[in-house]
């Protein structure tokens, strides 16, 4: 695609809003089609599977498992020491993976796949055009593709403390003592076991069942796991609030009708 003036109107097939896993798959298969394509993006490049999703989580879950196959080799006849974890190292090899594919996910390559890459806020103003950054864009579609962000819960006291979220937890350079997971589902699930195998002591709090939304007997097979490797799952568990406790954070669980202080 030839560049344009930042200045100037453009005219293009396809607009794509938003450069994580499923624009970025739109915008580099239209472009290799022939059309004239636009990908606008006001954050990182590769959305929250590069960057604080999908990609960081797994190289987590390899670090844990890494550290749980020498935890476990005694049944396989091999004696090991318990290992060591360097929760700092840990943090640069999770970003370390990112770094290392993040040039598939950049500008310079989807430029260089003919996609014109805007970089800023996408804004309608009519069925068929948007501005970014005052820049006005047409097309004949748009793909909207902006994805999730994490959302807090509505828990008292929650709003006060530092807590932290799928797109925070990746930047500790420090295990923490005692994880609490509010909610039980496959990213909750998979952030308990990483951290307690690599050395946390971690409750998961969830007010209905873990892996609700998955088949039971196979969401049975994660909570045996979990439960055998010293996960503490709280589930029918509501977080009634949290405070700050000891230099702490102190979460409020009710269960079966009575409180439990975490």
């Amino acid at each position: 695609m030839t560049e344009s003036s930042p200045a100037d109107p453009l005219h293009v097939d396809i607009c794509v809003i938003g450069a994580g896993a499923a624009g970025l798959s739109v915008a580099a298969g239209c472009a290799q089609l022939g059309a004239r394509t636009v990908l606008v993006e006001r954050g990182a490049m590769g959305g929250d599977c590069l960057n604080t999703g999908c990609v960081p989580s797994k190289a987590m879950l390899a670090a844990g498992h890494a550290a749980e196959v020498v935890r476990t080799a005694g049944r396989f006849g091999v004696t090991a020491a318990a290992p060591e974890i360097d929760f700092a190292a840990v943090h640069r090899h999770v970003h370390g993976v990112i770094a290392a594919i993040a040039p598939i996910d950049s500008v310079e390559r989807f430029r260089a796949l003919g996609v014109n890459v805007i970089q800023g806020s996408a804004r309608f103003t009519g069925p068929d055009a948007l501005e970014v950054d005052g820049r006005r864009i047409t097309a004949k579609r748009f793909v909207v593709a902006t994805g999730s962000k994490a959302v807090a819960p509505p828990v008292p006291g929650l709003a006060e403390a530092p807590y932290l979220t799928n797109e925070t937890v990746f930047d500790l350079t420090e295990c923490p003592e005692h994880l609490l997971v509010m909610g039980g589902g496959p990213i909750g699930c998979e952030l308990a076991q990483a951290h307690r195998r690599l050395g946390a002591k971690v409750t998961i709090v969830e007010m209905f069942s873990i892996l609700g939304r998955d088949d039971p007997e196979a969401a049975d097979v994660v909570r045996r796991q979990l439960k055998a490797e010293g996960v503490e799952i709280l589930e029918g568990a509501r977080a009634e609030r949290v405070e700050a406790r000891d230099g702490g954070i102190a979460l409020t669980v009710s269960r079966d009708g009575e409180e439990t202080v975490l």
